[in-house]
């Protein structure tokens, strides 16, 4: 036949895969009722089809590959050989491969781009495919060994060897119970969940794509159609590249916003789950037959609701008129349920209730109402089979006395009969007055207990009460803001609402005091959000001031604990460490109280990590996300903001390789609920490119910071541009050689910290200035700064901090440019004294090495340079994870290979060159000075090593 065009193969491959999936017995059925609705996609089906018969009755399987190539037996592919042709999918052939270089004997499987599909856009989305894989390691994932391209440009993937079956027949096949099917499942819910920890959708989720080995392990296949969060587009936009491989996603593994073009997210591969843990437990499509029409299967997927998961293996009614009669014959549904060790009747009783829920909110048409995450689908799945309460089904008393009795089933049994044997031994043996006595005790005790059960159920429904009092007085003021607030349509501005806000809250006498200090800090916190701190502070202070006339201990603490993270902002670290431990202290340990321990351990991880313990800050942040799971009503925003928390305290401890991991799995969280552009969402990019300019990738940090300001700016100024944001851009920009453009954030950041009263943010906005004005050569004007912060260091930082390793190396900076040696050498000693005996110092005692480094080889001193280069290439090596790249671990090699110059280490010299290279290309850019100040280098000492 005729060479398929791309697009035509696109809509072709997933009808072939269908079609192969069939038993031989079936497909020529499947085949026919296509035929009526679609005649010429059946008519090319049944070509290839009748290829395939052919070349495997001529053995032609076993030597080469699938539809017409050219033969590849044999062929070798980097370091391994094809052996046999495993199968062929939409974006290429998979292919049985040995390693054949001698280095060690193993299969693997290989990928291959289809034919058909090269071309731009196919090449590059198989490129991307292992990109993908490359980041993905976990049990339950195949993995990425190895990638390259054939010597006539076949771009290969080599794949970790699975030997298996997919998912639903190894489970049919070994007849497998629901449970034993749950728990396999679960495994593919922990791989999928890995996958979009690492922002990346799998978005063809079936059963061919879970794979059990013998073992029982199963194997995650097939990122070739994911799609990266991060990408350029916005997120969830489908870019020119994902359209081309999109369109060979399965069509009936799709999720309703996959089929009418709509963003994709986490919550689209929860559909497909949905509907593989249906076809796992049921034994059927939610959408009943699979002999639809493209158009009417579309419109089923995005309209039809599929019936519960328990009707369908009972049900012998035809479920679309195109249904086969077959499938839903009392034969075949017998056969069904005794693949899952059941009949008909006992598999419906165990479908029933909770999995019907769990499926059925897996399956929703709406990606919002779905489970948040792939881990809140795994965590109801848990529950279901601990027998606890599945958030999925509407709660009740019964229900939760029912699921009780289920996971305390054995104590249950045993205490009733021991009941009745106690009954009938009274019966035989006691007399009328031990009777009366025993009666008359266990009424005293009975009565204690319902005396305690009251305390109990009084003091939970006046803690409810108030709750619901202050969740009312909240919403009342929010309705203020939105409606009545701003008269005659005039349009408010959010500083000017929130004025109005605080103006009522103090007026408002009707309100309990206890209302009042819920309103004063909720509005308190709105002022931090939107950096204005001085007001913050205020008001908290008064809502502080307000709560210890109170008695209600949750307000105060709360209050406590607010006005804990207000001060500390302000510098008041000593005093806001202790609210905070007053505010917790106020606090039981006990279920009811879980969310304000939360909130309170989330600012003591703040105010211990700007205090100078991050550590506390990681162990607090991480005390708060324990006590998670005790919140009666889970919540995936709290959630989320934990996650930012304990990313912002690994960063903090310089735990980079945790910090970063963190904030992806933070923003998967920040996706998954729909607020990617958010100001929350600008946050997270800030703090997360903090993390990575502090391990020497400022160009990935740039970029960050630039997604956090377009959020802040969306209204077209930079009004709502958080300083310390304008700040941090302003130092990687500074770092990346464009002062210009470093100066106008800084100077703009600077402005606007003073004007709020943020002495922290001034601070740091000032250094980046006086950074700026030496390297313009403005050295006057940087000394006259240099001054201005060496006043306020002592107030800004805790004593023996790090930081106080900076004005002395600067002041070795400024001594070097008036050529005053003496005095450089000496400043640039103390820098190194102070930073030598700082708490933690590992990343200002590297950096303090490399700048004597400097300032060594501008006084030719190439053998103290080396020493000072050498010490801190060590440092940085501890800091930077194997695999990842730093700009200062590049400008430290740089140093040394400068050092060994005019020596005779020539050889040194250019190993030096070469890891500098390396290590500055991706950090800096390839037209950075230094980048470019290397590469010469190196190429001078190449050339000098030939001669």
């Amino acid at each position: 036949m005729a060479k398929l065009g791309s697009s035509h193969w696109a809509t072709l491959s997933p009808y072939l895969d269908q079609a192969l999936d069939l038993p031989p017995s079936e497909r020529a059925a499947w085949l026919e009722s296509l035929r009526t609705r679609e005649p010429a996609l059946a008519a090319d089906l049944q070509v290839l089809l009748d290829e395939r018969d052919a070349i495997t009755r001529e053995g032609f399987l076993a030597r080469g590959p699938l539809f017409g190539q050219a033969s590849l037996v044999g062929q070798t592919l980097g370091a391994y050989t094809l052996e046999a042709a495993l199968g062929q999918g939409g974006m290429g052939s998979v292919w049985l491969a040995r390693r054949s270089d001698g280095r060690f004997e193993g299969k693997v499987a290989i990928k291959l781009l289809n034919a058909a599909l090269i071309g731009r856009a196919g090449e590059e989305r198989f490129k991307r495919e292992g990109s993908v894989l490359a980041r993905l390691t976990h049990p339950h994932i195949a993995h990425l060994l190895d990638a390259g391209v054939s010597a006539t440009g076949q771009p290969y993937l080599v794949l970790e060897y699975v030997e298996g079956e997919r998912i639903d027949r190894y489970a049919d096949n070994r007849r497998l119970d629901i449970d034993a099917r749950i728990r396999l499942f679960l495994d593919v819910l922990a791989a999928v969940a890995h996958a979009h920890s690492h922002l990346i959708v799998h978005r063809d989720l079936k059963p061919s794509n879970v794979l059990v080995g013998n073992d029982g392990n199963v194997k995650l296949l097939d990122f070739g159609i994911a799609k990266l969060l991060e990408d350029d587009a916005q997120a969830g936009e489908a870019s020119e590249l994902t359209r081309e491989a999109g369109r060979v996603l399965t069509p009936e593994y799709a999720a309703p916003e996959q089929v009418i073009g709509a963003p994709v997210t986490p919550a689209t591969d929860v559909y497909a789950l949905g509907v593989l843990l249906y076809v796992l437990l049921g034994g059927q499509h939610p959408l009943g037959g699979s002999t639809r029409s493209a158009a009417e299967l579309i419109k089923a997927i995005v309209e039809t609701s599929p019936p519960r998961l328990s009707d369908t293996v009972t049900s012998t009614k035809a479920r679309s008129p195109e249904a086969l009669t077959k499938a839903r014959s009392p034969e075949a549904l017998t056969d069904n349920a005794d693949k899952r060790a059941a009949t008909p009747e006992k598999l419906k009783h165990f479908l029933r209730g909770d999995l019907d829920n769990i499926v059925a909110k897996a399956l929703k048409k709406s990606p919002a109402e779905r489970y948040a995450s792939v881990t809140a689908f795994a965590d109801d799945i848990k529950r279901y089979l601990d027998h606890q309460p599945v958030s999925a089904r509407a709660d009740s008393f019964g229900y939760r006395a029912g699921k009780f009795i289920r996971r305390n089933r054995i104590p249950a049994t045993l205490s009733a009969l021991a009941l009745i044997t106690l009954v009938a031994g009274l019966v035989g043996t006691m007399t009328e007055a031990e009777r009366a006595k025993r009666q008359a005790a266990l009424a005293e005790e009975q009565r204690n207990r319902a005396d305690a059960e009251a305390r109990a159920a009084t003091e939970q429904r006046d803690f409810a009460l108030r709750e619901l009092s202050r969740a009312n007085a909240i919403i009342d003021l929010n309705e203020f803001l939105l409606s009545d607030a701003a008269p005659s349509g005039k349009p408010f501005t959010a500083g000017e609402l929130l004025a109005r806000a605080e103006a009522v809250v103090l007026r408002a006498h009707a309100d309990s005091d206890a209302n009042r200090v819920e309103m004063l800090v909720a509005v308190g916190r709105q002022y931090q959000i939107m950096d204005e701190d001085a007001k913050a502070r205020r008001l908290l202070g008064q809502a502080f001031e307000m709560s210890r006339k109170l008695g209600d201990r949750s307000t105060r603490a709360r209050a406590s604990c607010a006005y804990a993270g207000a001060i500390n902002r302000a510098g008041e670290r000593e005093r806001a460490e202790a609210l905070f431990r007053e505010g917790l202290a106020e606090l039981p340990d006990e279920p009811q109280y879980a969310l304000d321990r939360i909130a309170c351990l989330l600012r003591g991880s703040m105010i211990a990590r700007t205090g100078g313990d991050p550590r506390q800050g990681v162990e607090r942040a991480l005390a708060a996300q324990a006590l998670l799971p005790q919140l009666r009503y889970p919540s995936t925003v709290l959630e989320m903001r934990a996650l930012m928390d304990l990313a912002e305290s690994y960063s903090q401890a310089h735990d980079f390789p945790h910090a970063v991991e963190t904030f992806e799995h933070a923003y998967a969280s920040l996706v998954a609920l729909g607020r990617e552009n958010t100001e929350t969402a600008g946050t997270l990019f800030n703090n997360w490119a903090l993390a990575l300019h502090l391990m020497g990738q400022p160009l990935k940090a740039e970029e960050l910071y630039g997604r956090a300001v377009r959020i802040s700016s969306a209204d077209g100024t930079d009004r709502h541009v958080s300083p310390m944001l304008h700040t941090n851009l302003a130092r990687t920009l500074l770092q990346l050689g464009r002062p210009v453009e470093a100066a106008h954030y800084a100077e703009l950041a600077y402005a606007r910290a003073r004007d709020a009263g943020d002495e922290i943010v001034s601070f740091h906005a000032l250094l980046v200035r006086e950074r700026i004005y030496q390297m313009v050569g403005e050295y006057a004007r940087a000394g006259r700064v240099l001054t201005e912060l060496e006043s306020v260091l002592p107030k800004m930082l805790a004593p023996g901090a790090p930081g106080f390793s900076t004005p002395p190396m600067d002041r070795a900076e400024l001594a070097l440019a008036r050529g005053d040696a003496k005095a450089a050498t000496v400043a640039a000693d103390r820098a190194i004294a102070i930073a030598e005996a700082a708490v933690p110092n590992d990343l200002a005692l590297p950096f303090v090495l490399l700048q004597r480094a400097e300032i060594k080889l501008k006084l030719n001193r190439p053998e103290e340079a080396k020493a000072d280069a050498t010490r801190a290439i060590s440092l940085y090596q501890r800091i930077v994870s194997p695999g990842s790249q730093s700009c200062f671990l590049g400008l430290a090699y740089l140093a040394l290979g400068r050092a060994h110059l005019g020596g005779d280490q020539s050889d040194e010299a250019a190993r030096a060159f070469a890891s500098a290279l390396e290590q500055l290309r991706p950090t800096l850019g390839p037209d950075h000075p230094r980048t470019r100040e290397a590469e010469r280098l190196a190429s001078t000492g190449v050339a000098n090593r030939t001669r």
